[in-house]
């Protein structure tokens, strides 16, 4: 019900045109793709269509039947028109196919009956766009949709070049640029694909999705789409953060780009009818416009959504709008899925400095930089509580668990920082760069924090061979009037399992070679001596086991 109440509201206001419906907590969206909707269903689906068709936005209606349909099977293309005939029936006019994220094999029919994997699919989609009566917008997502995904690569990539020559002129395709989420947009990359296609690509725009990591939000502007985008788009649709509070920013910022791209587009003729989504021609506006969309933000992250007067309660309430500072302080620290702002830069610069230069903690620029590290962690833990007692609790629910897992991460950073101040001992460590996909550092700000954290510790000096088949070390404690072994036995063992989902190969354990107890109790988990201190400096047994 939030979407039918808000969303076409929300996106008129912020001049979008266009939304499209694939939730994934739908299950007859891709899963369930060939079962129609209940009546109950059906009726939320129509009140969404039909809110969204009385503000003037498209609605697009996506399905997603790759997983599992066999192309071949007429029963299957039966059952795909009568869920399409289902929604249509219910006021939609406009439809998606998604064929992203699933394998390119085809079973044994499908072999038969197609040449490629290409061609089954531009097959399906030729068939459905007819049997809609050609609707004027039918999107096509295909499942080589980026650059990176391209085999050999874009110009040369069979199937792209099938769905080019095959697929229906009336039929938009869908990209997502040089990568699933691109940090840029380039003309010339989509200059590229729009020769391959034979039509200019519809951008989704993954720049703000964080359905790939649970601690990751971002609320940072639509930007990095240089100008003259539009001359090579035929749509931009934006895939925004899971939860609804955060795209605030994101959405509004997309939709000034699209405002002030159409107002200097003027004059020049229009793009086709089948045009979807916010398109734009030039990059995000200059200063004055984005402190305009940033302000616009602090005052809707400020209050409630709630036109209802509420007697103020004390902060347990929440009656305390954010401040400016602490808006902006927010949208920092949950930026982008490449870059943090700059107080979350500010946090890693200092912290890794500190950590690599916890030599000198007596010198008078340490002293200054972990200074201003544990002001700016307090900044962090003072935003938690006015998060926590801010107006707006609808935002406070979306980004509660986020703020929340960073305050903590820099209250141990906090004391980290505090416990080096009073030792002298060295260790470096360096952060990951961006050039993969952001999914591959989980966590974000809190994620790099942990990660300078756990780094920290004394050299070791074991054999190469030893790390090449154990890469992973286990130090385990227990209490001394821990009697019940079964508590750390099970604590054990889904570590184990933990890091053998991670890929390690295998994990080892220092015990010293009179604590029999120690020994005994991993010897009985499969550990195996492998290495005794007379083999190296340090004294210890090493115990390590394979995965």
């Amino acid at each position: 019900m939030q979407l039918i109440l808000i969303v076409p509201f929300r996106m008129q206001m912020w001049n979008l045109n266009t939304y499209l419906y694939g939730p994934k907590d739908d299950l007859k969206h891709r899963l369930l793709w060939r079962e129609v909707y209940s009546a109950e269903e059906e009726a939320q689906l129509k009140a969404l269509v039909c809110e969204a068709v009385s503000r003037g936005l498209t609605f697009v209606y996506a399905l997603s039947p790759g997983q599992d349909i066999v192309f071949s099977s007429s029963w299957d293309l039966t059952l795909l028109k009568r869920k399409l005939r289902q929604v249509s029936d219910l006021g939609c006019q406009a439809f998606a196919l998604l064929f992203d994220d699933i394998d390119h094999s085809m079973c044994q029919s499908d072999t038969e009956a197609f040449s490629s994997f290409a061609h089954a699919q531009v097959t399906v989609a030729n068939e459905i766009f007819h049997f809609l009566g050609e609707p004027p917008v039918f999107l096509f997502c295909p499942t080589e949709y980026c650059s990176s995904l391209c085999t050999p690569s874009v110009s040369k990539s069979p199937y792209l070049l099938t769905i080019g020559e095959n697929l229906l002129p009336g039929i938009s395709v869908i990209w997502t640029g040089n990568k699933v989420i691109s940090r840029e947009l380039s003309p010339e990359s989509l200059a590229e694909v729009q020769s391959v296609l034979r039509r200019p690509p519809l951008i989704w725009d993954n720049l703000h999705a964080n359905d790939y990591d649970s601690r990751r939000v971002f609320l940072g502007p639509f930007k990095g789409r240089p100008p003259g985008l539009r001359a090579h788009l035929r749509g931009l649709l934006l895939n925004p953060n899971c939860e609804f509070e955060a795209n605030f920013i994101p959405l509004h910022t997309l939709g000034s780009w699209y405002k002030e791209g159409k107002e200097e587009g003027k004059g020049e003729s229009r793009m086709e009818d089948r045009s979807t989504g916010a398109l734009a021609s030039d990059e995000i506006p200059a200063d004055p416009v984005m402190n305009q969309d940033l302000k616009a933000g602090e005052n809707q992250v400020s209050r409630s959504f709630s036109h209802e007067k509420t007697p103020r309660r004390g902060l347990c309430s929440g009656s305390v709008p954010l401040s400016e500072a602490q808006v902006r302080l927010l949208v920092g620290l949950y930026y982008l899925p490449h870059e943090h702002g700059p107080p979350a830069q500010n946090l890693l610069q200092d912290l890794t400095w500190l950590k690599a230069n916890c030599h000198c903690v007596s010198v008078e620029e340490w002293r200054d930089r972990a200074g201003r590290f544990l002001a700016a962690c307090d900044d962090v833990a003072l935003l938690h509580s006015a998060v926590v007692n801010s107006i707006n609790r609808a935002l406070l629910y979306d980004l509660y668990p986020y703020i929340w897992d960073l305050r903590n991460t820099l209250l141990v950073a906090k004391a980290f920082i505090c416990w080096l101040g009073e030792r002298d001992t060295s260790s470096g460590a360096e952060l990951h760069g961006v050039e993969a996909e952001p999914w591959v550092f989980k966590g974000g700000l809190s994620g790099e924090v942990q990660e300078v954290l756990l780094y920290f510790h004394e050299e070791q000096d074991y054999p190469d061979s030893l790390l090449y088949h154990f890469p992973s070390q286990l130090r385990l404690e227990a209490l001394p009037e821990l009697v019940d072994c079964s508590v750390s036995r099970s604590l054990l063992t889904a570590l184990l399992m933990a890091l053998k989902a991670n890929s390690s190969q295998g994990v080892f354990c220092e015990v010293q070679p009179t604590d029999g107890l120690r020994i005994e109790f991993l010897t009985k988990l499969g550990f195996l001596e492998i290495l005794r201190g007379e083999a190296r400096p340090r004294e210890g047994v090493v115990l390590g086991r394979l995965l």
